[in-house]
């Protein structure tokens, strides 16, 4: 059986809460280009791309949508702002590829939508301490700025919404003065990708570490529920986003108990939803497809307040929705410029 597609939303009480995480795929209003100045949208191709974001938040209504690869953010809110999402952040901003073609951007940003009020929304940057724990430079930065928000929420109050988009395992190739000119051999090419792609992971991964670092202290500070949305460009389960799972120390005493460990860690949605709903048999749904392989990298993250089988929890995952069918069953003159990453929401209900 396929994981769920429906569209009702389930909870236990009148209120419902509905996420979603959207990577909009190179989302540029023209005459600006994404990495390079062929890539322009002609007027018909934009307002594609716009319809199906249209359609969808028509069909779903979310509440709160994150999104990645944005490179028109003023767009974006102008297109959100008549739908109801009259709070919308971004804190950075793409960048030109050269100071000559002043139109062509790389390094999209993440923004955040809301219909309900952001209180107040950050840049995370990477903490030095942090980074030479990890053995980093201290001045390593995230390869996309996250956002921290904190909204009020009905029923919830304050919480922390962070969006993120980590790194992606496209190898970093990094060219030196010494190969500059020269001409590439098989055995050269084999040993850059393979040094490339670990040092994506090894970026990726410390952009988690530091991301984690910035919640629990965030979650000492505030106690405020947490909420993490976004593409992390890998399975969530493995060793590079091994952070995101605080199960255990190595070492604690009664005097380091200020909170229970539970009150620092994240749940996935899609468990919480399998947890709650008691589904079984259900085949989670790729979010990316890469040569027809199928594969999950966007997630929406909770804290232990929505989860139902933690006593201090508020809220549960009553449904989990993945919009995939432009990617599995795509129409052309709806789809064609959507984007290559499903979308992922999820409706969070009170407790009973």
């Amino acid at each position: 059986m396929f994981a769920t597609n429906s569209k009702n939303s389930y909870a236990h009480s009148a209120f419902g809460l509905k996420l979603a995480t959207i990577n909009l795929f190179n989302f540029i209003e023209p005459p600006g280009a994404f990495y390079e100045f062929s890539n322009i949208y002609s007027e018909d191709q934009w307002r594609q791309k716009r319809m199906w974001l249209n359609r969808y938040i028509g069909s779903y209504q979310p509440d709160i949508i994150a999104f990645q690869e944005v490179f028109s953010a003023s767009a974006l809110k102008a297109l959100l702002e008549p739908l109801g999402y009259r709070f919308f952040s971004v804190v950075d901003e793409p960048e030109p590829i050269n100071s000559v073609n002043d139109y062509v951007y790389k390094s999209p940003v993440v923004c955040l939508a809301s219909r309900y009020p952001i209180l107040s929304a950050l840049p995370m940057h990477a903490d030095p301490v942090v980074s030479e724990k990890l053995g980093m430079k201290k001045d390593f930065e995230y390869s996309r700025l996250p956002l921290c928000a904190t909204l009020e929420l009905p029923s919830l109050g304050q919480t922390d919404i962070y969006v993120v988009h980590l790194k992606s395992k496209r190898p970093t190739m990094e060219e030196d003065d010494e190969s500059k000119g020269k001409e590439k051999t098989l055995h050269d090419s084999m040993q850059a990708e393979i040094a490339g792609s670990w040092a994506s992971s090894i970026q990726r991964g410390s952009e988690v570490c530091q991301l984690m670092a910035s919640i629990i202290q965030r979650r000492f500070q505030t106690n405020n529920p947490a909420i993490v949305m976004g593409d992390f460009n890998d399975d969530l389960n493995s060793e590079v986003l091994r952070a995101f799972h605080v199960t255990g120390l190595r070492s604690i005493t009664e005097d380091m108990a200020d909170m229970p460990l539970s009150h620092y860690q994240l749940h996935d949605s899609w468990d919480l939803f399998i947890k709650n709903t008691g589904e079984t048999g259900l085949e989670r749904p790729s979010t990316h497809y890469f040569h027809a392989k199928g594969s999950v990298l966007d997630y929406i993250l909770l804290s232990n307040e929505f989860n139902s089988s933690d006593p201090a929890s508020l809220a549960e995952v009553g449904d989990f929705h993945c919009e995939d069918s432009h990617l599995i069953n795509p129409k052309f003159d709806q789809d064609a410029y959507s984007s290559d990453h499903a979308i992922v929401s999820v409706t969070i209900g009170l407790r009973r």
